[in-house]
């Protein structure tokens, strides 16, 4: 076919195309240089923090890791310790799974924290200059009758930032089977006086756990993110920052008789494109057509 008998159509895609749930964690196990928690392990890791982390009321030194998917801020032994939960329930730490963490002072780790929180929390001034990430990478469950689950397992992961003054919690999800004795997932404030727990934002106080990778109150499939600071308030949607988009461009040549049009394009190209991606875990749902241009050669 001659060039001159052909027309070029230039198809912008906008595509908001958000990561997997394992997209949202941060960097964690060895490749990140994480210390691990040995096997076996049923009580708590302390971590002496390399920068105080101010908690609503209270300012903390220490930090104790459970394998039960809890922090433990202040002292075990005091009654004015607070709670953060990710995914808390009784978890076997004897052989299988990993729970990791590291502290970070600089680094990618701080610009990307900060990254997050400005863009969760716009009207927030904040440049990171402390996180701690504590990660449970395929831990198992105790059943019911204490025997160990042996294809049940949860990936998840806190992630506490602070700039000195304010803090965060990231609260991240993966691959998420039913805990056999439910979990919690929350914190506690004002030396537990308060508690705050992510049942309030399902309809009948029930946590999907499943879908925990795919649940959000930010807008980021997995990712639950909560202000820590004096006056901080829970919310189970806080209000939606637009998300950048990425724009592909596409340049098609086709005969001057088949004359595209948009609805040309989502039946032969978008469709077929968001089933490739869905099949390699990718959300399409962002993925639409943002403009059609027709130009001759």
């Amino acid at each position: 076919m001659m060039m001159n008998s052909l027309s070029l159509f230039l198809i912008m895609l906008a595509l908001g195309v958000c990561s997997t749930a394992q997209g949202v964690f941060y960097p964690f196990g060895s490749a990140a240089g994480d210390t691990f928690i040995p096997h076996p392990n049923d009580g708590f890791t302390n971590i002496t923090l390399l920068h105080p982390f101010p908690y609503f009321n209270r300012t903390h030194q220490d930090i104790h890791v459970s394998p039960n998917g809890g922090l433990w801020l202040g002292q075990l032994s005091s009654p004015n310790s607070d709670v953060i939960v990710p995914f808390s329930t009784l978890i076997n730490y004897i052989e299988r799974g990993n729970v990791s963490y590291q502290q970070y002072t600089t680094g990618d780790v701080l610009h990307t924290a900060t990254r997050d929180i400005s863009s969760y929390f716009p009207n927030v001034t904040f440049t990171a200059s402390w996180v701690l990430v504590v990660t449970w990478d395929r831990v198992v469950y105790y059943e019911l009758n204490d025997r160990v689950t042996n294809d049940q397992e949860a990936t998840f992961q806190a992630v506490l930032i602070s700039d000195g003054d304010l803090s965060f919690v990231l609260m991240n999800y993966g691959d998420i089977s039913p805990p056999p004795r439910g979990a919690l997932i929350g914190y506690s404030k004002n030396y537990f006086n308060e508690i705050v727990l992510l049942n309030d934002c399902y309809p009948n106080g029930t946590i999907d756990y499943v879908n925990l990778k795919t649940s959000s109150n930010i807008n980021i499939p997995g990712r639950w993110a909560f202000p820590t600071s004096l006056e901080s308030t829970f919310s189970c949607a806080y209000p939606l920052v637009p998300q950048p988009e990425h724009v592909v461009g596409v340049r098609l040549q086709v005969s001057s008789a088949e004359r595209l049009n948009e609805t040309a394009v989502e039946e032969q190209i978008l469709k077929p494109l968001r089933h490739l991606l869905r099949q390699r875990g990718v959300d399409v749902s962002g993925i639409r057509l943002r403009r059609l241009v027709e130009k001759q050669p």
